[in-house]
């Protein structure tokens, strides 16, 4: 809701060329985003995993972030410096983003590791929350109604987020914090891998925007990104269910990790199959009543929806190989393959579809890699592709507890 709301009031504020230039600037931040997920898991994983200390994972995790928020922020010098017209005037505000986001990202992991799914909600909300915070008051209150502006105001909100983090971390950390040399490189190495995986998935399905810009301008970017933004939406449900379940799948052995993730994602299918098909119902509507100004966006979140669908499956197998299998290359190898069809479709695609070609594209890149992926993995793991497709008994229990909870404190 939160992302929602920031992006039909900047949608709406902006033209759309404005907007384009604001997704861009947003896409690079999230690219950071997506790559710095590494420093997440890795945080999480010396502390659940490795039982490692929190204040050692999060004083070693966190030597090796600032650096790279530095580095972040003295990019976006050079950028205001080297590049011109719009770039040039939100590049520092996207480098202190970046910054940001590389730091919130690391506090994350000790929550997250820690099991305190509280706090760990906590920093994946209040970041975006205080960003529309920010920018509703640039727009609103004191009329700056620009790409910069706009990207100014989130960078804001982001190290907004980080002050209230910060305190609530103190309570997670006994003692004081330590860098150890050794945990620093194993956290390189594993952030690293982890954040290649991730930066690759998210540029699957964003690598075809830079496409779309090249072939359509700003303003395709503009009603492109709107419609891969909905589609997206869908994995708020898929990443909460695959995110209860991440500490227990660290912990476990590996047969019942294995077991634990196919349970999730018999789950993962149902529910997104009932919502990706109410989108696909309602996605003219949504987009006459929200996006007006942008036409071509519905087609092009039908487009989205199959291959979304399945690609909701993609959270729960990277989490079984990150946080149980130490192994986050195995999600960068089925990410690059989604990219890798997803850029050469969008080529070719694109030129004679326009937005929709580039939709299309990304769908048939998702479809293919995580069926390609679960594959592999039920043949290693000994598991029959009934255990992800097949919904059981066992399955409608889960929906019964908490439905008879409800149903209990309704009559209280």
């Amino acid at each position: 809701m939160i992302a929602l709301t920031t992006v039909v009031l900047t949608s709406h504020q902006l033209s759309p060329d404005e907007y384009g230039t604001f997704v861009l600037g947003l896409t690079v931040v999230g690219i950071v985003t997506a790559m710095t997920g590494g420093i997440t898991a890795a945080t999480a994983y010396q502390i659940s995993n490795q039982r490692r200390a929190p204040g050692d994972a999060l004083g070693s995790s966190g030597a090796f972030g600032g650096v790279i928020g530095v580095l972040a922020v003295v990019a976006g010098v050079a950028g205001t410096a080297l590049l011109s017209g719009e770039a040039s005037s939100v590049s520092l505000a996207v480098g202190a983003s970046a910054a940001a986001v590389i730091i919130n990202s690391v506090l994350a992991g000790v929550f997250l590791g820690r099991d305190s799914m509280l706090k760990y909600n906590l920093a994946l909300v209040l970041p975006p929350l205080f960003a529309l915070g920010v920018i509703a008051l640039s727009f609103v209150a004191m009329d700056h109604r620009s790409p910069e502006a706009a990207m100014g105001a989130y960078a804001a909100g982001q190290w907004g987020a980080f002050i209230v983090l910060a305190v609530l971390v103190r309570s997670e950390t006994a003692g004081a914090l330590a860098v150890n040399a050794s945990l620093v490189r194993t956290a390189i190495r594993f952030a690293v891998l982890a954040g290649i995986s991730s930066g690759i998935s998210y540029l699957n399905y964003r690598a075809d925007l830079f496409v779309v810009r090249h072939f359509e301008g700003t303003d395709g970017v503009a009603t492109y990104s709107l419609a891969v933004y909905l589609a997206e939406s869908v994995w708020q449900v898929s990443g909460s269910l695959a995110l209860a379940t991440y500490p227990r799948v660290g912990a476990l052995p590996r047969h019942e990790a294995a077991e634990l993730t196919t349970r999730v994602m018999r789950h993962t299918v149902v529910l997104l199959s009932f919502i990706c098909l109410a989108l696909f119902a309602v996605s003219g509507i949504v987009a006459s009543i929200l996006f007006d100004k942008y036409d071509g966006m519905a087609g092009a979140l039908r487009f989205l929806l199959p291959g979304v669908l399945l690609y909701g499956l993609a959270q729960s197998y990277s989490g079984f190989y990150t946080y149980q299998r130490g192994q986050p290359w195995v999600a960068a190898i089925v990410a690059g393959t989604g990219l890798a069809i997803d850029i050469a479709l969008a080529f070719v695609l694109v030129p004679r579809m326009g937005v929709n070609g580039a939709a299309l594209a990304s769908s048939i890149a998702y479809g293919t890699a995580i069926l390609a992926a679960l594959a592999v993995f039920l043949k290693i793991e000994g598991i029959g592709p009934g255990r992800i497709f097949r919904f059981g008994r066992a399955d409608i229990d889960d929906y019964r507890v908490p439905i008879g909870r409800l149903r209990a404190a309704a009559g209280r």
